[in-house]
């Protein structure tokens, strides 16, 4: 194999696929990138045997067809400490060669024939997506979701695609749940429900951003697949089963609230700053259109910060660790968001506009413990 290459290109192609290469698998051959030069193109691949990534290389001229497996990480490093506006990279199932006009560094490699194909799709039962939908879907949810391992179906985003063409994606962890409506093309009226890795949805959004075009998505009895006209993206379905996430969202709320979002950010970031591991709260005091943002560790001190708010209602306290609202706030682009709840114990909602609403438990104290 062969290929001649704009160094800058080939370098982002190198860093595209190089968020999926894994750098502590037990099979050393998958911490490499897999090159193959073809007559339609240059392709990169990688994958960890859960998430696969392939992507075109752009600006690049096949001289002679083939395939090489290149270290992603020491390849990359390379292109970017070159100075050349152009390289070759060459090799065969042993070793891998990368040339600029100074140099000439030859990198022991493994056959490339051992290297796990990334699925293609397969039959017409194929939904499209808007690449901005779905960027838009998983920066609203994807934080959402359990971080700690172990809490299997809560690792993953779970995704709904209704026969009409709605599409929904859910992230839970058991304190908080965020929930985002949109629409897709289903022409063939396929429904869809599972659970996606995140890692995986999130490599489908950085495919999505390299063309304008809809990603083309299908699920399988076990793996998720999205590709367009510059790549593509497969990864396992996590397995287990997702909690009955409509019986979390309150459907009655006593209070209900609306809050300018810019400004609740800038409050909450000030008093979240006297907290600590230990006092992870911040309280909610609305009264006579003020809310009233407080704060204290006996170890930091204590802050107080007040904002005007559209309330006449009667006196109501509510308090939550100050990064499940503060993830929230900075994710949503309206002016203000809605806020709902019952009392200072029951589960708060949130939404924006018609398409997201985000559902998060209060931190309880005992009548007056701080």
């Amino acid at each position: 194999m062969k290929l001649v290459a704009d160094r800058q290109a080939l370098l982002a192609a190198f860093q595209s696929v190089g968020g999926v290469v894994a750098s502590t698998m037990a099979r050393p051959i998958y911490q490499n990138v897999k090159v193959e030069a073809r007559k339609d193109g240059v392709f990169l691949s990688a994958t960890d045997l859960e998430v696969g990534l392939r992507i075109k290389a752009q600006k690049v001229t096949v001289e002679k067809e083939g395939a090489v497996l290149a270290p992603g990480d020491r390849i990359s490093s390379l292109l970017r400490t070159t100075l050349d506006e152009t390289v070759t990279l060459e090799g065969d199932e042993s070793a891998v060669t990368l040339r600029s006009v100074d140099s000439r560094i030859r990198v022991v490699s493994e056959d490339p024939s051992d290297f796990a194909d990334i699925p293609e799709l397969s039959g017409d039962a194929v939904v499209e997506v808007d690449p901005d939908v779905l960027r838009y879907m998983v920066e609203r949810t994807s934080f959402a979701a359990a971080e700690e391992k172990g809490r299997y179906a809560l690792n993953g985003l779970l995704l709904l695609i209704e026969k009409d063409g709605t599409i929904e994606m859910v992230g839970a962890d058991g304190a908080r749940l965020a929930d985002v409506k949109k629409k897709a093309s289903n022409p063939k009226k396929k429904a869809v429900d599972c659970i996606v890795m995140r890692k995986g949805i999130q490599q489908a959004v950085r495919l999505g951003a390299l063309s304008d075009s809809p990603l083309r998505v299908q699920v399988t009895d076990k793996q998720f697949l999205a590709e367009n006209d510059e790549g593509r993206v497969a990864c396992q379905l996590v397995e287990g089963q997702f909690p009955n996430y409509r019986e979390v969202v309150p459907r009655e709320s006593a209070v209900k609230i609306e809050l300018p979002t810019k400004p609740l950010l800038n409050a909450l970031r000030r008093a979240a700053l006297i907290t600590s591991e230990q006092t992870r709260a911040v309280d909610f005091a609305f009264s006579g259109g003020l809310l009233t943002l407080t704060s204290q560790s006996p170890d930091i001190g204590e802050a107080e910060v007040k904002i005007a708010v559209e309330y006449s209602g009667e006196d109501v306290q509510i308090a939550f660790n100050p990064k499940y609202i503060e993830d929230m706030l900075t994710v949503v682009e309206r002016e203000t968001v809605k806020m709902e709840f019952n009392d200072r114990r029951s589960p708060c909602l949130f939404r924006s506009g018609v398409d997201y609403l985000y559902v998060v438990s209060p931190v309880v104290r005992e009548e007056g413990e701080r």
